[in-house]
């Protein structure tokens, strides 16, 4: 599935990067992360998954993230995102403000929770760090439904800036 939502956000970027402010090549990214949210019985569930997106200026994308707490409670959840970064059409770097909206399925051992599903949405912020040429680092906190609030952190590889950033400076 994750091949899939790649393959979906390659093929869509150039028809919606035009409206998200890339002005050339849009920036893909993919970058594994890890979280801790307010899904679990006892507020708190921990989980990692995968973010992929593409865009400059803001970004469309795709979040996978499976989940659990400490009594058996499982989630798997599947956020397509519309991200911002607040330093304008160019930035695919520093302070961002993100919609998300998906499906979130439930497991767990009590027969009458697991398999049932719900929508999940919400409204994340965060900053990306760049630590090299096509590397970055981003720290997100989000609140929604109904998950109440989450933290995480990603690490990951971005395509398209270096190549922009690098034919710039030889003019």
């Amino acid at each position: 599935m994750p091949v899939m939502a790649a393959m979906a956000v390659l093929l869509l970027s150039p028809i919606v990067s035009p409206m998200l402010g890339a002005q050339q090549r849009e920036a893909f990214f993919i970058a594994p992360t890890a979280e801790v949210n307010g899904y679990g019985w006892n507020g708190r569930a921990y989980g990692g998954g995968i973010v992929i997106g593409a865009g400059t200026g803001g970004a469309l994308g795709l979040q996978l993230l499976y989940a659990a707490d400490n009594e058996n409670f499982v989630f798997v959840e599947m956020l397509f995102f519309l991200r911002a970064y607040i330093y304008g059409a160019d930035a695919s770097s520093g302070p961002f403000i993100q919609l998300g909206l998906g499906p979130v399925l439930y497991g767990d051992t009590k027969a009458e929770i697991s398999g049932q599903g719900n929508v999940s949405i919400g409204i994340n912020t965060g900053w990306r760090f760049l630590t090299g040429r096509n590397w970055f680092i981003e720290p997100a906190f989000r609140i929604g439904y109904p998950y109440l609030a989450g933290g995480g952190l990603s690490i990951g590889y971005r395509t398209g800036d270096g190549e922009r950033r690098r034919a710039v400076n030889e003019e």
